[in-house]
Parts: C-alpha cells; sequence; structure tokens
C-alpha cells in the first residue's frame, strides 16, 4: 500500500485479519487509525494525522490540497520530490 502520513509518502506492506467473521479490509484500516482511499481493494491510505494537518494547513493557512501534497512530497524525497508517486 501507499501510505501518505505527515512525514511523507511510503510504502508499506499490510496483513489483513482473514478470520471467520473478521470485517472487510477497509474496515481493519479504519480501526488501525489508517483512511482508505476506496472500499474495495484500497491501495492507497492516508493517516488521521495527516488528514487533521491539511485540514488545520487549509483553514489558517488557505493551503491547497496541492501544495500541501507537495510540502509531503518534498518530506519524502527532497531531492527527487518530483519521484515521489501521486
Amino acid at each position: 500500500l501507499t501510505m501518505v502520513h505527515t512525514s511523507g509518502v511510503q510504502f508499506c506492506d499490510v496483513m489483513y485479519c482473514s478470520c471467520d467473521g473478521s470485517p472487510d479490509s477497509h474496515l481493519q484500516l479504519l480501526k488501525a487509525g489508517l483512511f482508505p482511499t476506496t472500499t474495495k481493494e484500497p491501495r492507497t491510505i492516508f493517516t488521521f494525522q495527516v488528514l487533521d494537518d491539511f485540514i488545520q494547513d487549509n483553514v489558517k493557512c488557505r493551503t491547497s490540497s496541492m501544495n500541501y501534497y507537495s510540502k509531503l512530497q518534498r518530506n519524502t524525497s527532497n531531492a527527487f520530490p518530483h519521484l515521489v508517486p501521486v
């Protein structure tokens, strides 16, 4: 999965519980504090911290989502921000 956090964009492996009666993958992610971009086979997730941080930047500084993501790209790779996935 591609995980977007306040420190930048990282890739991580996730193993979902597949026990009988276990919730769907998107619900397991939500319980772990991760917001999936889709309910079916999520490939990108946002931490609740990055969503809260974006809201604060947007409200206080009127930062657009594009500029905020550009900041996250630079946090991930200051030398090569254009290589960070969009």
